[in-house]
């Protein structure tokens, strides 16, 4: 009777850290879906000086800062590449670089806006609306990952 009971014990502590180890974003999962794929489409839009993202990550002209190329890989690894994996699996661990990386791209995208818009002249080209939809979507993918991540108050008890 104590080796069922063990033999119990075991599996539900297998469960729980299996569990332990996900996420639940609830209502949020197809908001983030879709936010992911705006900013898939956000990706093919002028970004800088009427290029598009593959154009800037590649290097671009001269003028493309290396603000607005660091905030261009920021999108394409944490904005799509972490979040739809996250969203995925659910697993903490990628919601939690999902949301970090996220908002660090958020920060990311409002210097690149400042430090483009502020050099701009008539001569060096303008800004794509590309960079503004990706600014934004990285600001709602944070809004929508943090609280799932900060929802994991399981975490902090142990």
């Amino acid at each position: 009777m104590s080796d069922d009971l063990s033999l119990l014990r075991r599996e539900l502590a297998s469960i729980e850290a299996r569990v332990a180890r996900e996420v639940d974003p609830r209502g949020r999962g197809p908001f983030i879906a879709a936010t992911v794929l705006v900013l898939l489409i956000a990706l093919a839009a002028p970004q800088v000086d009427g290029l598009r993202a593959w154009q800037v990550l590649a290097g671009g002209h001269d003028e493309v800062a290396a603000l607005a190329r660091l905030f261009t890989w920021f999108v394409v690894v944490f904005g799509i590449g972490a979040s739809a994996l996250a969203a995925w699996t659910r697993r903490w661990v990628f919601a939690w670089v999902a949301m970090a990386g996220v908002t660090v791209g958020t920060a990311l995208g409002l210097l690149t806006y400042w430090s483009q818009h502020s050099v701009r002249s008539a001569e060096t080209g303008s800004l794509g609306y590309g960079l503004l939809i990706e600014w934004a979507a990285m600001a709602l993918l944070a809004v929508l990952w943090i609280p799932v991540v900060a929802g994991r108050s399981n975490l902090l008890e142990r």
